[in-house]
């Protein structure tokens, strides 16, 4: 890892870098240079974490997109990070062409390939893959389990969905339910895989429930009719419980003895969903971190551009990122109440004009 990049004990985002530099840097011989592919989806979670330079530490000559014409490598090897999904799966075997009449290789733009998938690998993809003429480049598969956005060192979005809550609650939208639910415990698996834990599942169910298939025809008519909630939080927690059994079958198939449920840390996962809470959306928090998302416009949630006056006297663009890996008065104060980061920031600029005579010669000009 960078040395610009400092690390939280127990932190998801510390846990995410580390499955994804892990991956590069080991993927081939020390020393070895080497060509990283990415599709879009896994390019996000990657830049979420990492900036390019220390990607680029790696032995890493250049980050290529997958879906675009790329400049071939014969000669060196290509790390790929990828989304389980049958159009990166194409466009891999597509790098290694052979000629369907003579089997000879046609076209290869690099020497071998390592690929690392950001969730679990359906068998019926990885047939298609063993069958085609790609395999015998190959030289390694497996799977990261990177399919989470950590916000915060402990906190992370499972949201498939840009209206999670329509999705969810909405009788006009049960369609969209069963495909919600299964991406957001992918996500959750996802989180349980990288800290290492051995879960007992725990969920909550509101008193006036049903499960989804019987409030269906009952809410077809509209709002009017519902006179229960869905069972969100079970359904999610049968859904979770059935992707860590696989899991653990999986891992138990390659004899991987470090990843057997027996090997891990037993933890407790506590599954909630909205109806435990109907207040808190509607409350207003009194925290720096909702202060800064109430009055600034923020690009991507976190980075601020703003306009300053250079020296010559013009003006230039800035921006300046709210993260906790870059800005730590930022990661010390956000959850602080406003009265407290007022006095805390006063004090902290009174302490560095103190500390800095040019500073102080500059306020008194």
């Amino acid at each position: 890892m960078s040395g610009s990049e400092s690390v939280t004990p127990g932190s998801l985002i510390d846990l995410l870098r580390q499955r994804i530099i892990g991956a590069i840097s080991t993927a081939t011989a020390p020393g070895k240079w080497r060509v990283v592919v990415a599709d879009r989806p896994a390019l996000k979670i990657v830049s979420s974490v990492l900036q390019m330079h220390s990607v680029l530490e790696q032995n890493v000559v250049t980050i290529q997109l997958i879906t675009r014409n790329r400049q071939p490598y014969p000669d060196m090897d290509a790390v790929y990070i990828l989304v389980p999904c049958a159009d990166s799966i194409s466009r891999v075997i597509d790098d290694f062409r052979v000629d369907s009449r003579t089997g000879e290789l046609q076209h290869r733009k690099y020497a071998r390939a390592h690929l690392f998938f950001t969730g679990a690998l359906s068998d019926t993809l990885l047939a298609h893959l063993r069958s085609s003429p790609a395999a015998r480049y190959i030289k390694a598969v497996a799977e990261l389990y990177i399919e989470y956005n950590p916000i915060e060192s402990r906190v992370f979005l499972t949201t498939p969905s840009e209206q999670p809550f329509y999705a969810l609650y909405s009788p006009h939208a049960l369609n969209l339910v069963s495909r919600d639910l299964d991406a957001a415990a992918d996500r959750l698996l996802s989180v349980i895989v990288s800290l290492g834990i051995r879960p007992y599942i725990r969920y909550y169910r509101p008193l006036s429930s049903a499960p989804y298939e019987a409030l269906e025809p009952s809410l077809m008519s509209g709002y009017g009719t519902a006179t229960a909630c869905p069972r969100i939080a079970e359904s999610m927690a049968a859904l979770i419980q059935q992707k860590l059994n696989d899991y653990y079958s999986h891992e138990s198939n390659t004899n991987n003895s470090t990843k057997r449920p027996e090997t891990l840390t037993p933890s407790v996962v506590i599954v909630l969903d909205r109806s435990v809470d109907l207040y808190s959306p509607l409350l207003h928090e009194f925290t720096y971190q909702a202060l800064v998302h109430d009055l600034i416009d923020l690009d991507g949630g976190n980075m601020y551009t703003y306009t300053l006056e250079s020296t010559d006297g013009q003006s230039q663009s800035a921006e300046a990122e709210l993260s906790e890996q870059k800005d730590p008065i930022w990661k010390q104060l956000r959850h602080w109440n406003i009265s407290e980061v007022s006095q805390t920031l006063a004090d902290k600029f009174e302490k560095l004009l103190k500390d800095n005579f040019g500073m102080q010669a500059a306020k008194q000009v």
